[in-house]
């Protein structure tokens, strides 16, 4: 019988698995303890922007867990407790605080809001033998105990590259953070490229503080690309769209889901209009179509969040979820990782279909193409 989720089969699962683990008799999730969960909070240095989103998105799932716990009582027993460690911004930051969270007993840990600290943070995890879930886009994980609840890079590309070529550009040029570039990610998207009939013309990469971004923008228009694919976080999406403009640049800019937060309009203030960006369906759960399989999820956190919540608010929301399902019934961490690897999971970026063979799992429908109209995000493209 296939694993896949289907409309029907999830429509009353809200959050959570579609087959969660069952307990042994007369035995109550209530006889365990909380669940620790380690949270990689982005705190200080260049990464503040990155990690209140995903802060926001942990702690109204783990709300929302404890108060189910509770089951409205006056001081419901909680099911999970969070213990937050600021990640830093380097390999040696974040190693630092995976150890300190494990020296204080952690089950499960969420990752970093920062894709490009994800193999330091992979290994210490590892090493201990505790389940880890990456809340941002990357390649998908090989460490047996690591798990992601984002898009991989590998859809991040090919929804980029597909709404470019719909757009008739076959020739792109990219801006991307010096910390995530490397050999394997030029390679993968230049391979995605070739597949959709495109090429890459031109990289270049900023430093996450945007020294000399003008003259890299300046320098990739030069190289006469067809459109400008931005793998930024949102600041520097915004000032490298804001440059363009003043480049002179008129042709297609499109982002990663990074740059898919209300702040981008503000920051990049006229050079916002027309811009596109990959990204799932939460900043606009409002338009997201009765027949996506988490509709109920998307728009039910949405409400709760309130204001237009950005894709990592759901990345961080999702991680909880998984963990928390994972270690139903049990606080051991190899069976939760195991459990991991079955879990089918329909989230707020989407429905996750894990496998031994595959730890993300993300369905191909979780990403859509939203544009910067009038001071917004929608999927309703600009007028001709």
């Amino acid at each position: 019988m296939s694993r896949q989720l289907t409309r029907r089969s999830v429509m009353a699962a809200g959050m959570g698995l579609a087959a969660a683990p069952l307990l042994p008799a007369g035995r109550s999730a209530a006889a365990d303890p909380p669940l620790r969960v380690g949270v990689l909070v982005a705190r200080t240095g260049g990464l503040v922007d990155y990690g209140r989103q995903q802060l926001l998105g942990v702690q109204r799932r783990a709300d929302a867990l404890n108060g189910a716990a509770g089951h409205g009582g006056a001081h419901p027993a909680p099911q999970l407790d969070l213990l937050l460690q600021d990640v830093g911004d380097t390999a040696a930051t974040a190693r630092e605080a995976v150890s300190r969270l494990l020296d204080r007993g952690v089950h499960a840990l969420v990752g970093s809001p920062a894709g490009w600290l994800d193999d330091a943070v992979t290994g210490t995890a590892q090493a201990a033998c505790t389940p880890l879930v990456l809340p941002s886009h990357g390649p998908t994980p090989t460490s047996p105990y690591a798990f992601r609840s984002a898009p991989t890079d590998a859809q991040v590309h090919r929804a980029l590259l597909a709404a470019m070529t719909a757009g008739g550009q076959r020739a792109a040029g990219v801006l991307r953070l010096d910390a995530r570039d490397n050999p394997a990610l030029r390679e993968a998207l230049a391979a995605e490229a070739a597949g959709q009939g495109a090429r890459i013309v031109s990289t270049e990469t900023v430093p996450l503080d945007g020294t000399g971004l003008a003259d890299k923008v300046k320098a990739l228009v030069a190289a006469a690309p067809e459109a400008l694919l931005l793998d930024l976080p949102t600041p520097l999406a915004a000032a490298a769209a804001a440059a363009a403009k003043t480049a002179g640049w008129t042709g297609p800019v499109l982002s990663t889901p990074d740059a898919a937060q209300a702040a981008f309009h503000q920051l990049a203030g006229e050079a916002a209009a027309g811009v596109r960006a990959v990204s799932p369906w939460l900043p606009v759960a409002a338009e997201a179509p009765e027949a996506l399989p988490n509709w109920s999820s998307v728009r039910r956190f949405a409400a709760e969040l309130g204001a237009a919540p950005a894709p990592s608010a759901g990345y961080a929301a999702d991680a909880i979820t998984l963990l928390h399902q994972a270690f139903l019934g049990h606080r051991d961490k190899m069976a939760a990782r195991d459990q991991l690897e079955r879990a089918c999971c329909v989230g707020v970026t989407g429905v996750f279909n894990m496998t031994a063979d595959n730890h993300a799992g993300l369905a191909a429908d979780a990403l859509t193409v939203l544009t910067s109209r009038a001071g917004t995000w929608t999927t309703l493209p600009l007028a001709p």
